[in-house]
This record gives C-alpha cells, structure tokens and sequence, in this order.
C-alpha cells in the first residue's frame, strides 16, 4: 500500500488543484459552505443523492491492432444501453485487468463499456489511459483483504480516500446536479459521472466511505457489495444462470 501511495502522489495536481480538490471533497460530503453552525447541525445542509452514470456497452467489440502497450478497438451496431444508480462493485475488477490481455481489455468493453466514452460505431478507441483509471483503483483496492473466495472485508486504509477524492478522474468526472425527491420535497445533489472511469472511481469512494465488505460472483466473476454473509452471486440472474448451468452438466452426465 505505500508503494501504491507513492506512486500516485507522483501524478498528484498542483497546489491550485490540490484547492480544488478540497473543494471537490467539501462538495462530496455535503454542501453546507454558508450556513450558520446550528443550522448545520440541524441538518439543513444538502444531502448527497444518488451516483448515476448513463452509456453503453458494447458487446461486438473488437481489437483490431496494438500499439506499444495499448490496444486498439472499434464496435458495430447499436451497443447496449446502460443507466447505472448507485455505486457498482465491479470497479474491483477494472482494478485487476490486465492490460497486456487482448481478451481481458475487450471483454471488459463487451461487458461494461468504454471507460472513457469515446468508442462508437463511428470512432475506434483505445487502452492508452487505462493504466491511470487502474492505479487509482488499485489503490482503493487496497482498502479490502485480498480474498477471492468468500467475504472481502473492508479495512479502511489511512491516505486512501483522501487520495481518491484528489484524483483528477472524480476531481473532473462528475458533476452535481440538484434534485427534489417527489415524495419527500428533499433537496440533494446526485451524482452524476461524465464517464465511465468517472463513475468507477466514484464507487470506489462510495463504498470506502460506507465501510462494505464485497464477495466475487461465482458466475460472472464480478465483485458484488456482501450484504448478507455467504452470498455467492451478484444478482438473481447470475443465481438462475447458474442453477441452469449445473442442471445442464448434471443431464450431460447421466445425473438427475
């Protein structure tokens, strides 16, 4: 964990964004700059909604050359629509890609999207700012044990979040859009990731604050919030997915 400490602060902005990062954090835990003390801790400050991120996925993606260490990519078709709310825990596994793996880098694009947006069917992209995405994230990585088979408890390293809330990927990536509640009349500010990096990154920053534990699906191999011990799957559709595919295997092999 130091060394990763290190090497982020050697892409740390300078001391004026460094004042904007402050401010970054101010907004993050809450917007009460110009408020008298006891109003404040009344709780008239306005609460953070939820973290939303709207893009694609792209399931006919492909590569189609390398350069150097970065990997080239176009895609065909319509892709598939995603309107993410609420932190998503796979932002683990970006944090494990390796990006020397043609199948590792274009399977996450299948499955997830273009971290930065720019793939569509008319313009090709490219891993050539992967590696920054994944350094931020695997510093905030280091903030879970390393279990990869039941509960990945989280730890609450020291410098984690700080660091996480300077970088330039959250710093720049989101913006906060006020939003009343049509049951309640609350005001909040969501949360909403101009990209997918952005949106990863901020997960990651949700989940640190709210101290989860995590587990990997045992179907698809994402990394899922445990909210109740010994759960194996991400979602209902991976739990019936696998259900179906070990009664399959079962029939294959002579077993009812």
């Amino acid at each position: 964990m130091p060394q990763l400490l290190s090497s982020f602060r050697q892409n740390m902005p300078n001391e004026q964004n460094k004042r904007n990062s402050y401010l970054s954090c101010a907004k993050f835990h809450a917007i009460r700059c110009d408020m008298p003390r006891n109003e404040a801790k009344r709780g008239y400050g306005m609460a953070l909604g939820e973290l939303i991120w709207t893009g694609r996925a792209w399931p006919a993606a492909e590569i189609v050359g390398r350069t150097g260490d970065d990997f080239s990519f176009k895609t065909s078709g319509k892709g598939r629509p995603l309107e993410l709310v609420g932190p998503a825990a796979w932002w683990r596994n970006f944090s494990e890609i390796d990006l020397d793996d043609p199948d590792a880098v274009i399977g996450f694009v299948r499955r997830h999207g273009d971290p930065f947006g720019t793939l569509s069917p008319t313009t090709q992209a490219d891993s050539s700012q992967w590696l920054a995405v994944a350094v931020v994230l695997k510093l905030a990585a280091s903030g879970w044990t390393r279990n990869r088979v039941g509960p990945s408890v989280a730890t609450r390293p020291h410098g984690v979040m700080q660091a996480l809330v300077a970088s330039p990927i959250f710093r720049d990536g989101v913006d906060y859009v006020p939003h009343v509640d049509g049951g309640s009349d609350q005001l909040s500010l969501r949360i909403v990731a101009k990209s997918l990096a952005a949106f990863m990154v901020t997960s990651a920053i949700l989940h640190l604050q709210s101290y989860v534990d995590m587990a990997l699906c045992q179907h698809c191999g994402d990394w899922f919030v445990e909210r109740r011990r010994g759960t194996q799957f991400c979602s209902a559709s991976c739990r019936a997915a696998s259900s179906t595919s070990s009664k399959k295997g079962r029939r294959n092999n002579g077993i009812r």
